[in-house]
């Protein structure tokens, strides 16, 4: 697919924008509200807590000041009868104050726990609705890929940022092993080995490692990649590291790359695809991916109540992109972008304005203030 402007020229890109865009506007009809139920929650229940906390506070307050009056009146008092009184007083004072603390300290952990529940379900509500946008819809921002093989199969971990907002996401690769084969084909290493039946000289090995499989593989979004891999005995491992143009190979403490007569055998070409191919993989083969934290800042958005700050950061991005259609259209008033598939047939997609205006003119002052940013006002 192709994707262009009304005028022809490309988007920045190559995405189908009106469909993102309709899905950033259903997105934020669901998870503003669920912020806002979250807020009223967290407001409701902190002056519940305020109230008990002050409660619990006053209380030990007033068996303080119980006693001290007790304890100050009668001072210096010789009669039995008056430091009896004065022990019963204190001792049914403080008798009183402890049922009473701890009945409110039992009603205070419960209600920081059902409030710590709430919390939490509305939180997993907020991620599973954000997932779809966050799987796809951030443009621009700088992916960490984070890959090792797990007993139940190979698993990774997503770490992106974009504009001081960071999210990660767990995800699931579309094969449970991955060999250097299926990655890339094939590729055979040099190492040294002992040879010769009287005097043992050493010679170079090429290694094939084809069918070794992947334990591990980076890639930090810009330059540095390593991939791992292994026999199935696990006594055959290799690494290699890509990071500013410069490659190490290592089979296991051995540093293919820094033996001058071992690094003449290595068929670069095929360490350099490798490495593209290892990049590939692990940005194009996720076959589930789960959104777990968003930062903004450097703190938890979710339970700092700033998802709409996130969702800001992003129509930011989508309204440059629906300013350029509106200047590049041939139609006032509607975002339009065209289509060409791979069989030469074009079609267009537009939403109007208006149209967008009016669906998140429903969320309030929030929403007209996403219809800014985007620049459909």
């Amino acid at each position: 697919m192709k994707y262009t402007f009304q005028d022809s020229t490309e988007l920045p890109l190559q995405r189908d924008f009106i469909q993102d865009l309709n899905n950033f506007i259903d997105l934020a009809k669901k998870v503003l509200p669920l912020e806002n139920t979250a807020i009223e929650l967290s407001e409701e229940e902190n002056e519940e807590i305020s109230s008990l906390e002050t409660r619990i506070a006053d209380m030990k307050s007033f068996s303080k000041d119980v006693q001290e009056y007790v304890d100050e009146r009668s001072k210096g008092a010789e009669n039995k009868e008056i430091l009896e009184c004065r022990n019963a007083v204190i001792d049914a004072c403080s008798e009183s104050a402890d049922r009473g603390l701890k009945e409110l300290n039992l009603k205070l952990e419960q209600i920081k726990r059902q409030s710590e529940s709430g919390i939490y379900k509305l939180e997993m509500d907020l991620l599973n609705n954000l997932n779809p946008l966050f799987e796809s819809g951030i443009y621009g921002a700088n992916k960490a890929y984070y890959v090792s093989m797990k007993d139940e199969g190979l698993k990774g971990v997503l770490k992106a940022s974009f504009s001081g907002m960071e999210y990660t996401c767990d995800l699931t690769y579309a094969h449970d092993i991955l060999t250097i084969r299926q990655v890339h084909g094939e590729l055979f290493l040099p190492t040294w080995t002992k040879s010769g039946i009287f005097s043992k000289e050493n010679k170079v090995k090429m290694i094939d490692v084809s069918e070794y499989t992947i334990t591990s593989m980076n890639y930090d979004g810009k330059e540095h990649t390593e991939v791992s891999f292994e026999n199935k005995k696990k006594e055959q491992r290799f690494k290699i590291v890509y990071d500013n143009e410069t490659y190490q190979i290592y089979h296991r403490d051995l540093e293919i790359t820094a033996d001058e007569k071992l690094l003449k055998s290595v068929k670069m070409d095929d360490v350099e695809e490798l490495v593209k191919d290892i990049k590939k993989y692990m940005e194009l083969f996720i076959k589930e991916q789960k959104l777990t934290q968003i930062l903004l800042d450097g703190k938890d958005a979710l339970r700092n109540n700033e998802v709409f700050d996130c969702l800001k950061l992003i129509a930011e991005q989508y309204g440059d992109i629906v300013r350029e259609s509106l200047e590049k259209g041939y139609v006032k008033n509607e975002i339009t972008i065209k289509i060409e598939a791979s069989d030469g047939t074009r079609t267009e997609k537009y939403i109007t304005k208006e149209e967008a205006f009016d669906q998140l003119s429903e969320l309030g002052s929030e929403g007209l203030e996403l219809a800014s940013i985007l620049g459909v006002d």
